[in-house]
């Protein structure tokens, strides 16, 4: 009975490691996919005339063209002509697409008439939600720095094992519960559109994370329970 029970031990432990090792991996991706979409805006304008204006100090907006960051990857440019649309009439609209893959890179330039009709669909488009994703928009040639897709805080914790359909405003609702959450974030896969099946929380302090992290791990969201860790980053 004793040496049964010993075995069992044992198993348990064995799943326990392979159960972190493979959270571990995961966040490793998660952090490492989390960093490569947040620096797409940098990498997208740092052609062109971009670079000069910085060295050169310039501060003074000479072009009508558009950078749109953080698109849904089902967005094509017609879609994306039919939003700015709204607030103002595009002249050209082009959607990026990676060129082995055939798949949209997930941000485009637009061209406006003016800079007024480019200031309009700034104020109206920069940082709303389209499709789940918060859109970034901004002048072509004034690249800002790179900057979160989301606030972040060092109060952040990886939350894996999510449902397909579970989206960024779930995931904060369910940990609004335990505290009051800064930004929240599913990640989605850069060729399909799909969910990673993780995400990022952020809290705005260490003991509304430690709260989280003690009741929400186990919870059902989705049909499916969730996992809960910290976000510590890669070393």
């Amino acid at each position: 009975m004793e040496e049964a029970a010993a075995t069992a031990v044992e198993e348990e432990e064995e799943v326990d490691e392979q159960l972190q090792d493979e959270d571990g991996a995961v966040l490793d991706e998660a952090e490492e996919e989390e960093e490569e979409q947040q620096g797409g805006f940098l990498e997208a304008v740092s052609g062109g005339g971009a670079a000069e204006a910085e060295a050169a100090g310039t501060t003074t907006t000479t072009t009508t063209k558009l950078y749109f960051g953080n698109l849904p990857y089902n967005c094509d440019s017609a879609q994306l002509a039919g939003i700015v649309q709204d607030y103002a009439t595009p002249e050209m609209v082009e959607v990026l697409y990676d060129r082995v893959t055939g798949r949209s890179r997930g941000f485009a330039f637009v061209t406006m008439s003016t800079i007024e009709d480019c200031e309009q669909v700034i104020k109206n488009l920069d940082g709303s939600l389209y499709s789940g994703r918060t859109m970034r928009v901004n002048f072509a040639d004034k690249p800002k720095p790179k900057l979160p897709l989301y606030p972040e805080t060092e109060h952040k914790l990886f939350v894996g094992n999510l449902s397909w359909t579970v989206t960024s405003e779930m995931l904060t609702e369910v940990f609004q519960q335990c505290g009051d959450v800064v930004g929240a974030r599913v990640l989605y896969d850069g060729e399909t559109g799909r969910s990673r099946g993780y995400g990022f929380v952020c809290y705005s302090t260490k003991e509304e994370m430690d709260e989280a992290l003690s009741t929400l791990t186990g919870t059902e969201l989705e049909g499916r329970e969730i996992r809960v860790n910290l976000a510590l980053g890669k070393k």
